[in-house]
């Protein structure tokens, strides 16, 4: 009630975050540059670069082609990987993934392919992703090698 009492006044209440509006008109002046169907079809061409090389892994993807989204893509965590130190080692190698939600939590990874993607950045993603799948992969044959 007091944020409408003071707008109606021609206050306000607090000092609006200006840069939010700065970038939302520039996200948008992007985006009618590059029109929303070369942005559906940019992030489909990523989307399918990231899940070719998913594939090539031996990844298993949650959501059966077809019914994907052109902008996240949702694995099954391979058999021995954490996703939380998954998580950290990508991180430190300057790409972010996502958990699952819910019961999908300790089940699977997101990575999204939104944004000034290259294919280069998608490129290094998967190879630095593939090295880390290799190394744990690797470990874990030491391991029951041992045994």
């Amino acid at each position: 009630m007091e944020t409408h009492r003071a707008q109606e006044s021609g206050d306000t209440l607090f000092t609006p975050a200006i840069q939010i509006h700065y970038a939302l008109d520039e996200a948008l002046d992007e985006l009618m540059e590059e029109t929303v169907t070369g942005r559906i079809q940019r992030y489909k061409k990523a989307a399918d670069l990231f899940r070719q090389g998913f594939s090539e892994m031996g990844l298993q993807f949650l959501i059966p082609e077809g019914h994907r989204s052109n902008c996240l893509t949702a694995l099954h965590l391979p058999e021995g990987v954490d996703y939380s130190d998954l998580h950290a080692q990508l991180k430190s190698q300057g790409f972010v993934i996502y958990a699952g939600q819910g019961d999908l939590q300790n089940k699977i990874f997101r990575i999204a392919n939104m944004g000034d993607l290259k294919t280069e950045d998608i490129q290094t993603c998967l190879r630095v992703l593939k090295g880390i799948l290799l190394r744990k992969n690797s470990m874990r044959r030491e391991i029951h090698g041992t045994l």
